[in-house]
């Protein structure tokens, strides 16, 4: 059996619930458990941290049934049942409540100066409500997607959270923590259910649940695939000391520096899914006269996404903005609006894991006044006149937000080449290329692009125009990149990354 544990925690207090994620969560765990699911591999996933919308974030990512074990719901009492909405109308709401529908939140606003701001996650589930009085918070209630509140914060007159208290599924309070210095109280109703009456910190609960689930459930011949992450990297090497461990090293996750590389079990199989971070931890490995067996693998698997960019009038490019820093991105955007300048069908699409109002706002002016000007400039055919309204500006460069992965396979759906220039091209959006058969012009050599087959890695910036002719021009070319970019996808088959990945697990590879 394997058994992966994640690291979907929060910046601060790991413990804690990652709440308002604005980005994907997407991660090589997610897509790791989903390869054992497709290819029926039996798993189990092992959540450290207070996860009250677990079920709905399985459910997102195809992983609802799923077999997994939460510490947080084994300290609370909490049983594995299907999602529940809660109405908030139905409420214990105060007399004369009203109340206000806002963009990001329900406002109920309530007798004496009192108000509360209801939220509601991704997938349309009240998830918290923050209570105010004169407006400075008061208390903060977490509501689990199974319809039951399982936390509450509480403040202080400045606003700030000074404790929380986990909840059991009949609302008495079992573990109350103070976050001031983190020290853990249980409630004598429930001194049975611990060893301990006070804790140092939550760590030290979850340590104790983990070991015990060990002890109970586990078998020494069970392999651990664990997220490589400070927060729990130590514990976790001390808890499953006995078992075979295989750390998985992402590079959203886990800045590649040494002091980082320092937590890492030095016992354990190393995981690295690009090339860069592989290098680094051959030169740490080199320097610290290790013998960790190390492969670097996708942590994504390729498959077959549509593409219909063929089918339409317009040809739209996408420029992959994360990772530029601002002169770069100026630069790039320029040469492309010159590019388009040339074809009235080009148009450029602008990729960014960030919402728009956290873009600089450089670039939104700018985009502005490139398709202000293109409207009054560009000669229209008569053939797009009459496709269009009377009056409709044409959006040559347009910004799209993909926070989300399947933001980003929708997006990709209608591009007809994709540039991403950063130093280290982003992991899941050149899988997706490569599953969607579009063409790729990076600045650096990957295991996911061949020169001229389907992609062009640039020497420099100034033959980006150059490595576009090569593929809007030449229908052939981007034809062969297509089929190259199939035949390529097939190394990268969920199946064949299993076999690999227990060969690491298993001892059978030597490293790098």
């Amino acid at each position: 059996m394997k058994y992966f544990i994640p690291a979907w925690y929060p910046e601060q207090h790991w413990w804690q619930n990652r709440a308002d994620q604005q980005a994907t969560a997407f991660d090589d765990m997610i897509s790791l458990m989903s390869m054992h699911h497709q290819n029926e591999q039996p798993f189990q996933l092992l959540v450290l941290n207070y996860t009250p919308n677990l079920r709905t974030f399985l459910h997102r990512y195809e992983l609802f049934d799923a077999a997994y074990w939460s510490v947080f719901d084994e300290i609370q009492g909490f049983t594995h049942q299907t999602p529940q909405a809660v109405d908030y109308r139905q409420l214990d709401w105060p007399e004369g409540t009203e109340f206000l529908y806002l963009p990001s939140m329900i406002r109920a606003l309530m007798p004496d100066d009192m108000h509360a701001d209801i939220y509601f996650s991704q997938d349309g589930y009240m998830s918290r409500i923050a209570v105010f009085q004169s407006a400075v918070q008061q208390y903060c209630y977490i509501i689990d997607d199974r319809g039951y509140v399982s936390q509450i914060a509480y403040y202080d007159e400045q606003g700030t959270t000074t404790k929380q208290q986990y909840l059991t599924q009949e609302g008495d309070w079992i573990l109350e923590v103070q976050l001031s210095d983190g020290k853990v109280r249980v409630n004598p109703q429930y001194q049975t259910h611990f060893v301990e009456s006070y804790y140092p910190s939550m760590e030290a609960v979850i340590k104790e649940y983990l070991i015990h689930y060990r002890d109970q459930e586990m078998a020494q011949p069970d392999a651990i695939v664990i997220a490589a992450d400070v927060c729990h990297n130590a514990m976790l090497a001390d808890i499953f000391s006995a078992n075979k461990r295989c750390y998985s090293v992402f590079q959203q996750r886990l800045q590649a520096s040494d002091a980082q590389f320092e937590t890492l079990d030095r016992e354990a199989s190393w995981l690295v899914d690009t090339l860069e971070n592989e290098q680094r931890l051959i030169t740490y490995r080199a320097t610290k006269q290790l013998s960790n067996r190390l492969m670097r693998i996708t942590p994504f698997d390729a498959q077959m996404l549509p593409n219909i960019s063929s089918q339409l009038h317009e040809t739209y490019i996408g420029l992959w903005v994360d990772g530029l820093e601002d002169t770069r991105l100026a630069d790039s955007l320029a040469q492309l609006v010159d590019y388009i300048r040339e074809d009235t069908s080009l148009r450029i699409v602008l990729l960014s894991k960030r919402h728009q109002y956290l873009l600089p706002q450089w670039l939104k002016q700018n985009v502005a006044t490139i398709n202000e000007q293109m409207n009054v400039s560009e000669k229209v055919s008569e053939a797009e006149r009459e496709l269009m309204k009377e009056d409709e500006p044409i959006d040559y460069v347009e910004i799209k937000s993909v926070p989300f992965e399947v933001d980003i396979i929708e997006a990709l759906s209608t591009l007809r080449i994709v540039i991403d220039l950063s130093h280290e091209p982003d992991l899941f959006l050149q899988i997706s290329c490569l599953s969607a058969g579009i063409p790729q012009i990076n600045m650096r050599t990957t295991d996911y692009v061949v020169h001229e087959m389907n992609g062009h890695v640039l020497e420099n910036d100034t033959t980006l125009q150059e490595a576009l002719d090569y593929y809007l021009i030449k229908l052939k070319n981007w034809n062969q990149s297509y089929a190259y970019a199939m035949k390529l996808a097939k190394k990268y088959a969920s199946d064949k990354i299993i076999v690999q990945l227990d060969a690491l697990i298993e001892g059978e590879n030597h490293g790098a």
